[in-house]
């Protein structure tokens, strides 16, 4: 199956906007940032996140806190500050957790490479 385009990911963000439906901007905020994490452009893709985590935060959805956490632990992977990444998959766990939801077997090996 085919990734949709940035653009069509940008046309959901703004249609979430404009109908006001968090749920469907947290999610457009948090596919953007994933694919610009992909380009590296960091920054642009952390703002995104931060944004996605706090709308997560505001409506006390699980699943958004994790994507959201995990998207910021995957920013701090890439720039190499690990406690930064420690602590987003910290509360990745967390979340996991507080959703009765098992952890995934990628975020128990990421977790042992970064505590050794």
């Amino acid at each position: 199956m085919e990734e949709p385009t940035m653009e069509i990911l940008r046309s959901r963000l703004m249609l979430a906007q404009s109908t006001h439906n968090q749920s469907d901007e947290m999610t457009a905020l948090a596919d953007i940032a994933h694919r610009l994490l992909k380009g590296e452009h960091i920054d642009e893709a952390r703002n995104m996140l931060e944004l996605s985590l706090d709308i997560a935060l505001s409506l006390n959805d699980d699943v958004g806190l994790i994507v959201a956490h995990w998207g910021l632990a995957d920013a701090a992977h890439i720039e190499g500050n690990e406690s930064e990444e420690l602590v987003h998959l910290s509360q990745v766990v967390a979340a996991h957790l507080q959703a009765d939801m098992r952890l995934p077997e990628q975020l128990t090996e990421r977790l042992s490479v970064l505590t050794g």
